[in-house]
């Protein structure tokens, strides 16, 4: 496709962009089972039509926009754990994830308790999450039940957040669960494992 003079690069790709940043903003500000098509149309100032001809329906732009939300948030993550190594890299890693998750307003709008559980089969079985999940700890991509576990953990951290010293116990333990135990002190006060 030739270059469109006016938004000075393919018109098609302009518009689905503009489509995902105004989803993106519809989902931010009213939440994921609000988000609506004709509405999508009001605030892009365009029909149904022209939605689903540059950006899908209703599941590829929720998708689009979970993607693009995503991407600056896993470097954010990744640019926090470029220095470390092994078992501290994946604490970190679990422990950033769960705060740059939660601190996004469109993600936490995907991390609302139903829409979690609901797509919890999906990411699961997802070999790109898998991937991200094994690139964040430092596990074999190809341990699929190591990155697994991270994920079922961070989800269910997710779904029942905690203080963060006792979510920084958890992702210790979670570390345990992929690593091995790695326990240097023990206070019979308390009920976690700690580095």
């Amino acid at each position: 496709m030739a270059e469109d003079w006016l938004v000075g690069g393919e018109r098609r790709d302009a518009a689905r962009e503009r489509l995902i940043a105004h989803a993106a903003a519809l989902i931010a500000r009213r939440g994921l089972d609000a988000f609506d098509l004709d509405e999508l149309g009001r605030r892009a100032h365009c029909s149904r039509a022209t939605i689903y001809r540059h950006a899908g329906g209703r599941a590829v732009l929720i998708e689009s926009v979970l993607a693009s939300t995503s991407a600056p948030v896993l470097d954010a993550i990744r640019a926090s754990i470029s220095d470390l190594t092994g078992r501290e890299r994946a604490r970190t890693a679990i422990v950033e994830t769960l705060r740059a998750l939660r601190a996004d307003r469109v993600i936490r709008q995907f991390l609302r308790p139903e829409n979690l559980i609901d797509a919890t089969p999906t990411v699961l079985s997802s070999p790109a999450v898998r991937a991200v999940a094994a690139d964040l700890i430092g596990v074999d991509p190809d341990d699929v039940v190591g990155a697994r576990f991270v994920i079922r953990s961070v989800l269910g951290m997710l779904l029942w957040p905690a203080e963060p010293e006792e979510e920084a116990r958890s992702a210790e333990a979670i570390v345990a669960g992929v690593f091995g135990p790695h326990i240097t002190s023990i206070d019979p006060d308390d009920d976690g494992p700690h580095p």
